[in-house]
This record gives C-alpha cells, sequence and structure tokens, in this order.
C-alpha cells in the first residue's frame, strides 16, 4: 500500500520575514528545516461516490461542498474525484509551532497528485499549498513551511516579491550531523491557533519594520556559524532570534513559560527559541550533547529528539 507523506519543520532564524507584508517590500530569508515527524495521507477507492474523510473527526458526505474541513474544502475544488477514503495521520499534534497546517496541505495536494498519476514537482507543490492557504484562504501567514514541507533538508530559503529560492545548505555532512545532535524540542503543553497571533503580528507590521529587518540579518550569521561547526554560536543566535520575536508582541511569550526558560538558563544551555507564532507549542533547544542528556532527564515526556529530513514530500509505501 502506497501513501504520502510531508515533515514538519524547525524555523531556527528570520521566521516572519516570510510573510508578504515583508517580502513584498524587501527580501525575506529563513534557515529551516524539515524533520523526521510527518503528516500522512493515504487514499482508497470508496465503494460508492461519496467521501470519506477521517483526520481527527469523520466525514462522510456525497458532495464537496458539503465539506466541513476548510483546507480539504478548498483543496478538493481543484479536483473531480468522487468515491474516495482519504485518510489523515499525524505523527504530532497540530497547533505546536512546527508548520502542520502546512505539511497537511502539502501532503494532500500531492496525495490526490500522485492519485491522478503525475509526476510532483516540489516547487509546483510548495507553490500550490501557498495558494490554498495565502490566496484563497487568506491565512495570515508566510511561505517558509510550505516550501521547506515540499523541498525538505536543512535549508536557505530566499522570498522575493515573485518568487522563492530554495538552497540547501552546503556544508559537509559531519557538521549538519553535529548541528542536529545538538538539537531539542521541549513540549510546552500549550497548543494554539497561529492565525491570531499572526493576524495581529501584520497589523503592527509597520510599526515593527526594524525588527524584522534585526531578524532576517541574523540569518547571514547562522548560516556562517553552520559553516565554522560553532555549536555555540548557533545557539546564541537562535537566543537572539527569540529575543527579537518577543517584541514583536507580547503574546508571544506567555509568563507560564517562564519555568521552562528558568531550568534552560540553569542548565546553560547554548540557546533557545519557541517555534511559531509563539505562545504555545514546542522550544527548540541547541546545546551540548552532556546537556541534551540532562534535558531528557529534567522534561522527561515533554521532550523530543529529532533527526532532519532530506527528501521532503514523497510518496512512500506503508506495510499494514
Amino acid at each position: 500500500m502506497k501513501g504520502f507523506i510531508s515533515p514538519l519543520r524547525i524555523s531556527f532564524v528570520g521566521g516572519g520575514t516570510d510573510m508578504p507584508f515583508y517580502y513584498k517590500k524587501y527580501r525575506g530569508e529563513v534557515i529551516t528545516t524539515a524533520i523526521n515527524k510527518y503528516t500522512w495521507v493515504l487514499i482508497n477507492k470508496w465503494q460508492n461516490k461519496n467521501l470519506l474523510l477521517k483526520y481527527s473527526k469523520s466525514e462522510l458526505v456525497d458532495s464537496k461542498k458539503k465539506i466541513k474541513h476548510r483546507l480539504i474544502k478548498e483543496i478538493m475544488k481543484n479536483y473531480n474525484f468522487s468515491g474516495l477514503d482519504i485518510n489523515f495521520i499525524a505523527d504530532l499534534q497540530n497547533r505546536a509551532g512546527l508548520g502542520s497546517s502546512s505539511s497537511f496541505t502539502v501532503a494532500l495536494i500531492g496525495a490526490l497528485e500522485k492519485f491522478k498519476g503525475e509526476k510532483i514537482n516540489k516547487k509546483k507543490l510548495a507553490k500550490a499549498a501557498c495558494d490554498i492557504e495565502i490566496k484563497k484562504l487568506k491565512d495570515p501567514i508566510g511561505k517558509q513551511d510550505q516550501y521547506i514541507s515540499a523541498f525538505g533538508g536543512l535549508c536557505h530559503i530566499i522570498f522575493k516579491k515573485n518568487n522563492v529560492f530554495v538552497k540547501k545548505i552546503n556544508i559537509e555532512k559531519r557538521k549538519i550531523i553535529n548541528f542536529e545532535k545538538s538539537i531539542s524540542l521541549i513540549n510546552t503543553g500549550i497548543f494554539r491557533s497561529a492565525n491570531k497571533i499572526l493576524k495581529k503580528q501584520s497589523k503592527k507590521a509597520k510599526k515593527n519594520e526594524h525588527i524584522y529587518h534585526e531578524i532576517r540579518n541574523l540569518v547571514p550569521q547562522f548560516l556562517l556559524a553552520l559553516k565554522n561547526n560553532d555549536i555555540k554560536k548557533c545557539g546564541n543566535i537562535l537566543k537572539e532570534n527569540w529575543n527579537l520575536k518577543k517584541k514583536l508582541d507580547d503574546n508571544v511569550y506567555l509568563k507560564k513559560f517562564s519555568f521552562i526558560e528558568k531550568k534552560l538558563n540553569k542548565l546553560g544551555v547554548y540557546g533557545y527559541k519557541l517555534l511559531g507564532a509563539g505562545s504555545g507549542g514546542y522550544y527548540c533547544v541547541i546545546s551540548s550533547q552532556d546537556q541534551k542528556k540532562k534535558l531528557k532527564k529534567i522534561f522527561k515526556k515533554k521532550f523530543l529528539n529529532i533527526k532532519f529530513d532530506n527528501l521532503g514530500a514523497r510518496e512512500v509505501k506503508i506495510s499494514i
């Protein structure tokens, strides 16, 4: 049996400059990576013309117009399929700052294209996902999540007014592995919609333009640290990005997170930031290996170790 998977992501620096209000005026840049946690989509023929959709809920409809899930409904408008059983499986909970909604969009479009018998073009796949989320549904989000999910890898992505350029970071494999090993995720236990937070940030975009410039300027510094295999410097820059991000809106950081940050500071990790729009989800932490072992003991079930995904969105064989 075959399915289609699309990876989640960790955004290290530059997030926010991939938003239309910024890259249409300036050049946006991010350093981001796909990780080995996925949205899975499995499509099978259904015995009649109905659509059976199984995600966190189940829907059985006889018309695309009756679909309640807004992303699925918008995507299905582009296809003439009926009589399908579509299953969605998520490795991690959504609304966690890991780009799950864009991963979901990329996975469903990719699965439907493969079901049609089409070859997958990663740039077209990412663009199609952006069109759905940003143009059609008017979600106040950026473009990095769709592109990193489609392409995979540890990437430097540049956003211009009319184009997006995805560059796999070209450094020795040992340096990438060393960097990968330094990363941990810590679950805050709070899950929220990014749209409300990003909408507020968009309204303050002009006032905060100078902060976005500073955030973007961290990208070449982070790249240089990666090339120099300077993990400590990467952590320091990550924390600098977090400090700048907190200035964008009062709701990015919540006081209830202080117990996590106090433990991270006491341990002396190289750096950390809350992923995604803020207000919940996962902290990304960069640390030494000894510190990482201690993080696992301290945070227990809230600790998550990840690996990078280098392949991006793709069809896979599934054993049941």
